[in-house]
């Protein structure tokens, strides 16, 4: 082979190798080129960094920490930047480990790898860390979500105009425990979306009688003479909550006081006669009863003690059927018809107080927490057929004549004292008293009744004394005020302030 054949061999072979460096150099640069690239798909936590330089995809993970959560309190949206809570991602580490995936996609193994086949270039996935301060969390929620949004549950309240009582309501607060882990898993998970916060229900608070009990205490301060005393007597049948207080000059006094029962006392005749009574009554005893408990005719309720009870003693036979129910401080102790004999001189806890004597009638007399309670046994026997009506009397007292007892009572369409404190329409079960005394004059007024209303029953004894002269239109004004207020916390009007 001539030397210069030689020369183009090598010339050539030289370009060849000299074209092969340069197309090494030029591979090498691509592909050092695209390792800057990240490969399509690779992702950042929730991001996509696909496409992106690493300084590209680092700016974006910055971004996160300031995307604004989206707090919803029911209707309510609230946006709070996370920053808020302290709250950092560890771009270091990320940063590191996409150097370090990127690294290995370059090495030089690869690079030469590539030359001989196709190189898939694989996505790189990379999880973020991140963390928030606890504390700021829930300091948040509490003073900035709770405080402004949460409803506090509130019991019915008095009308400080009035007499009666707002409605009370339900409420709901934040439940923060849950909801700072909410945010702890929403913000280390990085999905903005909007947050339901849970919410907790706070019924209505059962309301107390003592509030009642405290209205009705300035109510009979401000209607009644400063030497008169007031007594109430109040029990909810549904609850069995009940109080029992005296007022006289703006102060308490032991209650339970021996007044006169005067027409009071006829329910326990009524039911006494009920217990005599072997049958249905006839038409004769239906119309003294009726007689008796809606006027109040003493004459039919002399004849009813005389022929249902029976004979001269037959006031003692209330007093023993009243003693067997367990009641000390109420007795009859002699017909009504004037000059009737005085059968028994009768002590009882109440009238023998050293305290307090209001010089109650020989004859009759009750305290308002005993009438109250014989006309509840009476209510509850007409209900529920049971109580202690029928346990002390059994087979002679039946839920029918408690029934009848109770429609004898709702037909005393008296239109004072507790009545008139209540809507027209309201069924009312009830006895009034009132009587003039030796010198003439009023001194003591009486009115228990059960209330049926809408809200809910109630059984309400009111017994007042003056020691001067009981004005009978002021006495009334007193018991329809007090009866008002009673109401008014039973059936509560709606407060359309509040939301």
């Amino acid at each position: 082979m001539s030397r210069k054949i030689r020369y183009g061999f090598f010339a050539i072979a030289f370009s060849l190798l000299f074209l092969s460096v340069v197309l090494l150099i030029i591979s090498r640069d691509i592909f050092y080129s695209q390792c800057n690239i990240l490969p399509e798909n690779s992702t950042a936590g929730p991001l996509n960094i696909g496409g992106l330089t690493i300084s590209e995809a680092m700016e974006e993970i910055k971004t996160l920490s300031s995307i604004p959560l989206e707090l919803k309190y029911q209707e309510s949206l609230i946006q709070v930047n996370p920053e808020q809570f302290s709250f950092k991602i560890d771009v270091e580490k990320a940063q590191s480990e996409l150097e370090s995936k990127a690294s290995e996609m370059c090495s030089s193994k690869t690079f030469l790898n590539s030359l001989f086949r196709e190189q898939k270039r694989e996505p790189i996935s990379i999880a973020l860390e991140s963390n928030a301060d606890e504390e700021k969390i829930e300091s948040f929620l509490r003073n900035e979500i709770s405080a402004r949004y949460d409803q506090p549950a509130a019991a019915k309240y008095p009308d400080l105009n009035g007499s009666g009582f707002y409605s009370g309501h339900p409420g709901y607060q934040l439940d923060i425990k849950k909801a700072v882990e909410m945010i702890q898993e929403a913000l280390t998970s990085f999905d903005h979306q909007t947050i339901d916060l849970p919410i907790i229900s706070i019924p209505e608070p059962p309301s107390s009688l003592t509030n009642l009990e405290i209205l009705l205490s300035s109510v009979v301060d401000q209607n009644q003479d400063p030497d008169q005393i007031t007594e109430i007597y109040l029990l909810d049948p549904k609850t069995g909550e009940e109080f029992d207080f005296a007022r006289q000059n703006k102060s308490n006094l032991i209650p339970e006081i021996a007044f006169t029962a005067a027409s009071t006392i006829k329910i326990p005749i009524m039911i006494s006669a009920f217990k005599h009574l072997d049958e249905k009554p006839s038409a004769v005893v239906s119309r003294q009863l009726e007689l008796m408990i809606t006027e109040s005719k003493n004459e039919q309720t002399d004849w009813l003690l005389e022929n249902v009870i029976g004979g001269e003693t037959a006031p003692l036979e209330v007093t023993k059927d009243i003693r067997a129910l367990g009641f000390q401080n109420t007795f009859l102790a002699g017909y009504f018809y004037l000059g009737a004999p005085l059968l028994d001189r009768i002590e009882t806890p109440a009238n023998t107080r050293t305290d307090i004597d209001l010089k109650p009638d020989i004859y009759n007399q009750t305290t308002p927490k005993d009438i109250g309670l014989l006309l509840y046994l009476i209510y509850q026997c007409d209900l529920y057929g049971k109580g202690k009506l029928t346990e002390v009397f059994p087979n002679e007292i039946t839920q029918s004549e408690c029934s009848d007892m109770m429609t004898l009572l709702k037909n005393n369409h008296l239109p004072y004292l507790i009545s008139a404190g209540i809507p027209d329409g309201i069924p009312i079960a009830h006895k009034h008293g009132w009587i003039e005394e030796s010198d003439g004059l009023l001194h003591t007024m009486s009115n228990v009744a059960a209330v049926y209303s809408p809200g809910g029953d109630y059984i309400l004894s009111i017994y007042t004394y003056h020691p001067q002269n009981l004005i009978f239109e002021k006495g009334n004004i007193l018991f329809s005020r007090i009866s008002s207020a009673v109401y008014g916390f039973f059936n509560p009007q709606q407060n359309d302030t509040v939301n």
